[in-house]
């Protein structure tokens, strides 16, 4: 009879058991909530412009998150049979029906001797909540009472992540995969982890993995080409651009990342394609024109720069006109006069420029008047320009070097003695000064100039000027 009585209660606990097992399995991943729950497809999203949102928004992503109030039964703490019914006679419905009226009655069962398993729901629901404070500090908990507890570890860093806190976020990931929980997500935020923490080999082994669960993931496989870029591996950066490109031909970004790393590498004419292909795709910015006139300018090809520079002050519609005015520098100083001059119409054109951007416009417009041989034009504007500011070292150098080719010398001289006494300036008057002294032949006294410019400014084409100059001077022809 007792054998009777034994078995009996053997053959009620195993279905106990087995009706526990059945229950609990009903809230274990993919989530709590049944199929025809009104569970929330998204947990603590975040903004559609932050730089996780495409792993934070993902459904699927959301839906693990969400199912992380289950059990995983190989690696959670224990319940007692008393915490088992109260988590499904009390948790579980209340869960099913209304999930923020849950974190009331968790906060009843988390005490500091109940099982880890209600820390860990408790902190879940301050996380979908994106109270992210309590949620670390409910995780921690949980961790505090069961450290191999790996959702936990998996979720707490999830929220440092959420947090922005990159480092903290980094010692749970790597636990998390320790415990067996290494899935695409873990690896491609544990990567993006690393890449904050300027750590590139290790972000990459990370993105690497993360691509073996995912090969597709657009951020992982950009992750990884940042983590080539930043350790100067080049083609292996390309290598798995032109492969995003051939899945999204149509983002713009991929394009002008790959024309940024072929400039790297030196290559302005493939990098000029893909920026043209950005331009075709119709989303080129003026940044994007800009950089593009200047690569078309390193190739010598002043008139295709000058179509990307027109479509660059275009595309602001006035605005930010000064930009426009370093290509324009670039222009003359490389003697594209034609394309200069059309530049400056467009500029003048397209808006007005502020005081100091105006008088470099001007010394600009002077310039390509002195190279085009309208030089009487050119000094008008330079006299304009030293009128309105008498310190205007360029405007000064100018207006001497046109008095000096058009045999005033005692102008030239005085411009270039104004000059000379302005900061910045000194060593470039001293020499044009000295050109002066040796066109008189009176190498001496320009031979001290240039000793007083190599003083100021050390270069080497002044140098060897100023070796010719001794030399005439000692064989005696000044």
């Amino acid at each position: 009879m007792k054998h009777t009585s034994q078995s009996i209660l053997k053959l009620r606990s195993a279905r106990v058991l087995r009706a526990e097992l059945s229950a609990l399995l009903l809230f274990t991943a993919p989530g709590v909530f049944g199929a025809a729950s009104t569970a929330p497809d998204t947990f603590a999203p975040v903004h559609p412009q932050h730089e996780l949102a495409s792993v934070w928004n993902d459904p699927e992503f959301a839906r693990r998150l969400i199912g992380s109030y289950g059990f995983a039964p190989d690696a959670e703490p224990r319940m007692s049979p008393e915490e088992q019914a109260a988590y499904r006679e009390k948790v579980v419905p209340i869960l099913r029906e209304d999930p923020t009226k849950a974190m009331s009655v968790l906060k009843g069962l988390a005490k500091p001797n109940a099982s880890a398993v209600f820390d860990f729901t408790l902190g879940n629901m301050y996380f979908q909540n994106e109270d992210l404070t309590n949620a670390i500090k409910h995780f921690e908990t949980a961790l505090a009472k069961f450290p191999d507890y790996r959702r936990a570890q998996k979720n707490v860093a999830f929220a440092w992540v959420r947090a922005g806190n990159y480092t903290a976020a980094i010692q749970p990931l790597t636990r998390t995969i320790a415990l067996g929980g290494g899935d695409a997500k873990v690896f491609g935020l544990l990567g993006f982890a690393y890449l904050n923490q300027q750590r590139h080999a290790s972000a990459a082994a990370a993105y690497q993995q993360a691509l073996v669960f995912e090969p597709d993931n657009v951020d992982f496989k950009l992750g990884a080409v940042k983590c080539a870029i930043a350790v100067a591996n080049y083609d292996h950066a390309l290598a798995l651009l032109d492969e995003l490109i051939r899945l999204h031909p149509e983002r713009d970004s991929l394009w002008t990342l790959q024309a940024n790393v072929y400039i790297q590498k030196e290559q302005p004419a493939k990098a000029s394609v893909a920026l043209e292909t950005v331009r075709r795709l119709g989303k080129a910015g003026s940044q994007t024109l800009y950089l593009l006139g200047d690569l078309y300018l390193s190739q010598e090809a002043p008139d295709l720069a000058l179509a990307a520079y027109l479509e660059a002050i275009d595309k602001d519609n006035g605005q930010n006109l000064a930009k426009a005015l370093r290509p324009a520098q670039i222009l003359v100083g490389r003697g594209a006069w034609n394309e200069a001059k059309q530049l400056f119409a467009r500029i003048r054109s397209a808006g007005t420029l502020a005081g100091p951007d105006e008088l470099k416009l001007l010394k600009l417009e002077a310039k390509l008047a002195m190279g085009t041989g309208a030089g009487q034009d050119a000094i008008q504007v330079l006299e304009q320009i030293i009128e309105r500011n008498p310190l205007d070292g360029e405007a000064l150098l100018l207006a001497g070097d046109y008095y000096a080719k058009n045999d005033q010398r005692e102008k030239a001289e005085f411009r270039y003695d104004t000059a000379a006494k302005l900061q910045g300036f000194e060593a470039d008057a001293f020499v044009k000064s000295a050109q002066l002294l040796v066109q008189s032949q009176k190498y001496v006294q320009a031979a001290e100039l240039l000793h007083k410019a190599q003083k100021v400014k050390p270069r080497d084409n002044v140098q060897r000027y100023l070796e010719k100059v001794e030399q005439l001077a000692r064989s005696g022809r000044s």
